[in-house]
């Protein structure tokens, strides 16, 4: 691998208290392998991650769960240094039979590691690995805890609570009243299982009672409650 990248992934959370030249040994012990992904191009969870976590190191990935009929929802928005895969890895389930699909919604660095020796340390009890184990725990519970605003965003009664709800958890996230949102209009609307014609009407309503800015994908909340997500 790249020394670039390997300095690159230890700044990353998944690789937190582990330093470059462990990053470096990292590699070897684990067998980990990195693949670029074209936008809009399919990971294949039959290759790429079978028995593997993957961890973005450049661009951004888009979870979504398909039904019975074809329709699909988009699940999760997943950016630079997000984790994913782990569900299948640890349950032992099969992500085809389930209908979730990860796909690389802009061009994509993926690192994979294969997750049976991330909890099983090697027999040279390699220093890194009880900090990678503690990491990656540490990011899956993180990201239960985004589920969990999604379900209370999408929860919502009405089209305006379920947007402002959302705007305000991505406000909080990013730790500041003006941001820029990294889904576009369609994949906001599929996010919040809402009507993209009826939140466009909300959002110029919002902006005309002067509770929001939008410029293109940055967005401004006008409120004295703000207060940004502890780090």
């Amino acid at each position: 691998m790249p020394t670039a990248h390997i300095t690159d992934i230890s700044t990353l959370p998944l690789f937190d208290r582990i330093t470059p030249a462990d990053c470096t040994l990292l590699f070897d012990c684990l067998g980990c392998r990195i693949r670029r992904y074209a936008k809009d191009e399919h990971i294949r969870l039959e290759r790429e991650l079978d028995g593997n976590v993957g961890t973005i190191l450049e661009g951004t990935v888009h979870l979504y769960k398909e039904d019975v009929w074809g329709s699909r929802a988009l699940i999760a928005y997943l950016k630079e240094g997000d984790l994913f895969g782990e569900t299948f890895v640890f349950t032992g389930q099969s992500p085809d039979r389930d209908g979730v699909s990860y796909i690389a919604a802009s061009g994509a660095l993926i690192l994979f590691l294969p997750g049976s020796r991330i909890l099983h340390p090697c027999e040279n009890s390699c220093p890194f690995h009880h900090s990678l184990a503690q990491n990656m725990f540490s990011m899956i519970a993180d990201k239960n805890r985004r589920l969990m605003q999604k379900i209370e965003a999408t929860s919502r009664g009405s089209v305006r609570d379920k947007i402002l709800t959302f705007l305000s958890m991505e406000a909080r996230r990013q730790g500041s009243a003006s941001f820029r949102l990294p889904l576009n209009r369609t994949e906001m609307a599929e996010y919040l299982c809402i009507n993209r014609s009826a939140m466009t009407r909300e959002l110029s309503s919002l902006k005309k009672e002067g509770l929001i800015d939008i410029d293109r994908d940055r967005f401004t909340l006008y409120s004295a409650d703000f207060e940004a997500e502890p780090m």
